[in-house]
């Protein structure tokens, strides 16, 4: 063999060992990524419940330490499957690169926190907001000093429509639409997503001026998975894609083996 061919085979059992787990539990789905290096090379919802873990291993086998963050339970069921790797279970006693001003530490949503680190890595030392579209809408401030400072929680598009469908007698149960949201409706169903959609548009863009007073040069991160549905219609904000999360995950990781 070579010394070419040495070091390619080298070099590759060494990145190949390089793998590692992030899992998000949130209160509707359950997803999980794997990265090699700071690239994903799978991701897919599971089911907690089932062996997909299990076989997720079986498939890259040089996973050996990985993040959870849960919010949504199950989170033994899926750390029984994990076992055979360093597992790091995201909470608010996990070493985080930002410091927690929040008073009820422990009831912080791993989620959140998540969010943050990721905002952390991409934008450090800066003052942002990141507002997550999903279940429920979250607001979250990290200052320049690495603070970080909780804020509001309101219900998300899905749930505001589920909630107008079952505490009446006639509302049909509607989704968000990509179409024209009109302030002038034709019929039942542009009534109710342009009152969710247009409500929720304009929620977010009162805070975002109201925090843009308090904090200057404020950096917006726009996350979730409804996210999608304000693309176009609010300026100056970053929309981040489906892998924010995980990308906070993966920083937290990181930043637990250098300390």
């Amino acid at each position: 063999m070579t010394n070419d061919i040495f070091l390619y085979f080298c070099t590759l059992n060494f990145t190949e060992m390089n793998e590692v787990l992030t899992i998000d539990i949130g209160n509707t789905k359950a997803k999980y990524a794997v990265f090699h290096d700071k690239n994903i090379v799978e991701s897919n919802v599971f089911n907690p419940l089932s062996n997909d873990l299990t076989l997720l291993l079986q498939r890259h086998p040089n996973i050996n330490k990985g993040i959870i963050s849960s919010v949504g339970g199950n989170l033994n069921e899926c750390l029984k499957q994990l076992q055979s790797i360093k597992m790091i279970v995201l909470s608010n006693e996990t070493k985080l690169p930002f410091t927690l001003t929040y008073k009820e530490k422990s009831k912080i949503g791993a989620d959140r926190l998540a969010l943050v680190a990721a905002a952390f890595a991409e934008k450090p030392h800066q003052n942002s907001l990141i507002v997550d579209i999903g279940t429920c809408i979250t607001y979250d401030i990290l200052t320049d000093d690495s603070r970080h400072l909780g804020g509001p929680i309101s219900p998300g598009m899905k749930l505001r429509f589920k909630a107008m469908h079952e505490h009446t007698a006639l509302l049909p149960l509607c989704t968000p639409t990509h179409d024209e949201l009109k302030i002038i409706c034709d019929d039942t169903t542009e009534c109710l997503q342009s009152g969710v959609q247009l409500g929720v548009l304009h929620e977010i863009k009162e805070f975002i001026e109201l925090y843009s007073l308090k904090f200057n040069d404020l950096t917006v991160f726009i996350s979730g998975g409804d996210n999608i549905f304000l693309q176009n219609k609010l300026k100056n904000c970053i929309f981040a894609n489906s892998n924010f999360m995980f990308n906070g995950l993966r920083f937290i990781l990181e930043y637990n083996e250098i300390q």
